[in-house]
């Protein structure tokens, strides 16, 4: 018999334990923090954004640059009364000379304008986490709804079940038992619905995932965390450095200021210098060569580059008062959205300790009522109803907490990452 080799069972379980740890890996719950961070970069709304960004970007490759120069050559030939053939061949090369220095403003209006191609992708990405965020929470609540109602219809038919056994023995009567089955009918059809919003909830989460994945994780982690949350003061007077459109605007308004700036230098003339060597009968008895020195100076008399300067003006006057609208709507959106979070954490935290826990207390009382025979089945039915109805309540004041601080987040631009240096003015 052929001997195994010894290193084959190693390898093998080598192998088996990789295949294990990759489908473990595959099936490990995703947290909040692991699917935004897929959304950012996996997912084709963060491909068109970056597509854009690439298109600012372009636009300052080869600004600032001088005009190329040119290389000529030229052959003449000409007869004269006599007969006699002249030639003369003239080899030159002119080169504009842009002394008005219009080309590093020209230069530095285009890097504006990238840098502000790189503020919009930050704004971009903070409107994809936002979105990311608003979309897991959304899923959490839904499942949550999902296991809320099947947990309760599961102990309403165990309960229908009970009464049919004390029906069937003469100790309860055909209304009891028509009373619970209409209450896990409701449920059951509340249950349907939950069913079906999450299955377009988690289609609508799964689609920002992008193209590669082809089912949705299971999500874990609370629902609506309570992220820890600076003043107001604090977040008004940052606002302008957080959010990443309103540098935009403003290294625009930078932009039109530098491409006015070198529209305005339009009246200074730019000389082209023509410089090169003159080649006479060339190959015939008697050649002989010269040099050719030339200067063309254009006269700006007329068009200066006024269009320039007035479409730069007008791109600054319209980026100014685009980034004063957008920090007017902003502060005033930034306020109600910090009302609305403080609102509705006190709301929900009013729901727990009020509603949500007598209901789980008056749960508790009636199922106790009911082993002990002094609690009707109903009474324990009705307990079962307001135990879910506050339980839904709570999902739903908790999604309403996690969507507004979302909003409160993207409203102040805490999720645009930080201004680069070089966009500093």
């Amino acid at each position: 018999m052929r001997r195994i080799p010894s290193s084959i069972p190693t390898i093998a379980g080598s192998i088996l334990a990789t295949m294990l740890s990759a489908v473990a890996t595959a099936q490990a719950p995703m947290t909040e923090a692991q699917y935004v961070r897929q959304v950012e970069t996996a997912s084709l709304e963060a491909r068109v954004a970056e597509a854009e960004a690439s298109v600012g970007r372009a636009v300052a490759v080869g600004a600032g640059r001088w005009p190329n120069p040119t290389l000529e050559w030229q052959r003449e030939k000409a007869t004269s009364g006599s007969g006699l053939r002249a030639s003369q061949d003239i080899l030159s090369v002119s080169i504009p000379l842009v002394l008005s220095g219009r080309l590093g403003l020209e230069a530095e209006s285009a890097n504006r304008n990238a840098q502000a191609a790189e503020a919009t992708l930050a704004r971009a990405r903070g409107e994809l986490h936002h979105a990311a965020v608003v979309a897991f929470s959304a899923t959490l609540a839904a499942q949550e709804r999902r296991r809320i109602l099947e947990e309760s219809l599961s102990e309403l038919r165990r309960l229908a079940e009970v009464i049919a056994v004390r029906e069937r023995a003469g100790d309860a009567a055909g209304y009891d038992r028509l009373r619970i089955e209409a209450e896990a009918a409701a449920v059951e059809d509340q249950l349907s619905g939950a069913v079906l919003h999450e299955h377009h909830v988690s289609a609508q989460t799964l689609q920002l995932l992008g193209p590669t994945a082809q089912s949705l994780p299971t999500f874990q982690g609370p629902l609506a965390p309570e992220r820890p949350l600076p003043s107001l003061d604090q977040l008004l007077s940052r606002l302008e450095l957080h959010r990443a459109d309103v540098r935009a605007l403003e290294l625009e308004t930078q932009s039109a200021q530098a491409a006015r700036d070198a529209a305005a230098r339009g009246w200074i003339p730019e000389p082209t210098v023509n410089a090169g060597g003159q080649l006479i009968n060339t190959g015939q008895p008697g050649a002989g060569g010269g040099y050719v020195v030339g200067l063309a100076l254009p006269l700006p008399l007329f068009e200066r580059r006024q269009g320039l300067k007035a479409q730069a003006e007008a791109r600054q006057r319209l980026a100014e008062a685009r980034r004063a609208a957008l920090l007017h709507a902003a502060r005033i959106r930034l306020t109600a959205a910090m009302e609305d979070v403080v609102g509705q954490r006190e709301r929900r935290t009013r729901q727990r300790d009020g509603l949500l826990a007598r209901a789980e207390a008056l749960r508790r009382i009636a199922q106790a009522g009911y082993r002990g025979g002094g609690a009707d089945l109903l009474v324990l039915v009705d307990a079962e109803r307001t135990a879910r109805e506050a339980r839904l309540a709570s999902v739903d004041l908790s999604l309403a907490v996690a969507e507004a601080e979302a909003d409160l987040f993207l409203l102040s631009g805490a999720w645009d990452g930080p201004a680069p240096r070089s966009s500093q003015p």
